[in-house]
């Protein structure tokens, strides 16, 4: 009787086990697309160029929200919901797409100024431009929304000046292609502020 007992219970752990294994198992994905950012918009009103020697802005890590910081796309459920998608990814991390695609918005809009990754053993530092994001996705009532901060680390200028900023575009069409091509456009004007801040200060 005890040993029928005990094999009882240990099929009963078993199937638990099973179960508990199945529903904390995800299903691979049924039809996974990977987005890349589109490529910069060429601005037509750049000012001429004053030095001979370019001058050099240092692009620093990019600090991303805790829920950013994968290759998921994310999506605004409602006023207090995100949930990252299975099957609709970037084609790198976040953090790599959001540097390629700032990197090469700021030398279309910034032509007379170097931009770099940072660089090891420089004996010179340039300024360097920090920048935060807090949120960087779709909204279902048809939005995509990129807010956070940004400054810029000089050492002829030790104070810092965080500039707040957030854009919100309305989606062309439904879809995700439709999402990272706002996305994108979030991204412009993102570097429009930095870039017309910049040349303010450099004017000034």
């Amino acid at each position: 009787m005890m040993k029928l007992r005990t094999s009882r219970q240990y099929i009963i752990m078993l199937f638990c086990s099973m179960m508990i294994s199945g529903c904390l198992t995800t299903h691979p994905p049924v039809n996974t697309l990977r987005y890349s950012l589109p490529e910069a918009e060429t601005p037509t009103d750049l000012p001429p160029a004053t030095d001979p020697a370019p001058p050099m802005l240092m692009l620093a890590h990019i600090q991303l929200a805790d829920y950013l910081d994968t290759d998921r796309m994310v999506i605004q459920l409602d006023d207090v919901s995100l949930q990252a998608t299975r099957d609709h990814l970037w084609r790198e991390a976040l953090p790599e797409e959001l540097r390629r695609g700032l990197r090469n918005r700021l030398a279309s809009r910034l032509p007379h100024t170097l931009i770099s990754d940072p660089v090891t053993g420089q004996s010179m530092s340039p300024p360097r431009l920090h920048l935060t994001i807090d949120q960087f996705h779709g909204q279902l009532k048809g939005y995509a929304v990129l807010s956070g901060q940004w400054y810029v680390q000089s050492p002829n200028q030790p104070q810092r000046q965080p500039h707040p900023f957030h854009f919100s575009t309305p989606l062309a069409e439904s879809g995700y292609p439709a999402l990272v091509r706002a996305l994108g456009h979030d991204l412009d004007l993102l570097s429009a502020q930095i870039a017309s801040q910049l040349h303010h200060d450099v004017t000034q």
